[in-house]
């Protein structure tokens, strides 16, 4: 079955893998989940959303970040100034995951690597009858 949102803000190929692996991912850990696919994008409450996907539960008392995740396309494994968006994303304590490219995973954790940088997971992603295939 395919999840992919008929949405007329979906416009990249990044905001489509951004759709779609947050509507599976808030089905398999059970949360609210919020996206940012561009500039007007709405963030979750409580705090400036700088991650593409962030899974949070809401509580009386306020709600509570669980988890985010970046997703990342060809283009933007190839820009400088990727490193210091995850650092940016990133939340202490809160587990922050990675999506790439099939086939960049060297890349990406030498990027990682050299921002000294840690992502909890570092999925890869693809694309099968025009679906996300998260490998």
């Amino acid at each position: 079955m395919s999840t992919i949102l008929r949405e007329s803000r979906i416009e990249t190929v990044h905001d489509q893998i951004v759709s779609e692996v947050a509507q599976r991912w808030a089905k398999a850990f059970q949360c609210r989940v919020t996206i940012k696919t561009g500039p007007d994008h709405n963030s979750w409450d409580d705090a400036p959303q700088e991650s593409d996907i962030v899974g949070w539960d809401f509580s009386p008392r306020g709600n509570r970040l669980l988890w985010s995740a970046e997703v990342e396309t060809e283009d933007s494994l190839s820009d400088p100034d990727t490193h210091r968006k995850w650092r940016c994303a990133a939340v202490p304590g809160i587990p922050i995951y990675l999506l790439i490219p099939r086939g960049t995973r060297a890349l990406a954790e030498k990027m990682a690597a050299s921002a000294d940088f840690r992502f909890s997971s570092i999925y890869e992603y693809g694309f099968v009858n025009g679906v996300v295939q998260i490998l």
